[in-house]
């Protein structure tokens, strides 16, 4: 045997074993990629149910967000309502439940002043009366 026909029989062999690895990684390829195919249609399978029912629970908070907004509405308008309302009655009856009091008060101590036997005094309203002024 020459060198040349060495030469091709060891190339031979060469290419003989990278055509076998070659095989083998192929081979080991296609059962992976197989077997992603499949994890693939398992999350499909389990995914779109969740999905759906993440979708429907969203729908849900959704329509509950909606309603609770409603409510604080509606509560905000009532309290503003009970606002104006405490407020209209605050000056309707302020007013004269003063007047009631202080006149009440004015009675009780010109009737506790007959008890005790005193003379009845002219009201100042904070002023001097005029007798007063013309003496000094």
């Amino acid at each position: 045997m020459t060198t040349s026909e060495v030469l091709a029989v060891v190339a031979a062999t060469v290419v003989t074993m990278l055509v076998a690895a070659l095989a083998v990684v192929l081979v080991s390829l296609a059962r992976t990629l197989r077997e992603l195919r499949q994890s693939v249609a398992d999350f499909q399978a389990e995914a779109v149910p969740l999905l759906d029912d993440a979708r429907e629970a969203m729908n849900g908070a959704e329509a509950e967000i909606n309603r609770v907004e409603r409510i604080v509405t509606n509560a905000e308008r009532l309290s503003d309502a009970v606002d104006g309302a405490s407020k209209l009655a605050a000056r309707t009856i302020a007013s004269p439940v003063v007047k009631a009091m202080a006149f009440g008060t004015g009675v009780s101590r010109a009737a506790q002043r007959l008890r005790d036997g005193e003379p009845p005094e002219a009201p100042t309203n904070g002023k001097r009366s005029r007798r007063k002024r013309k003496a000094s």
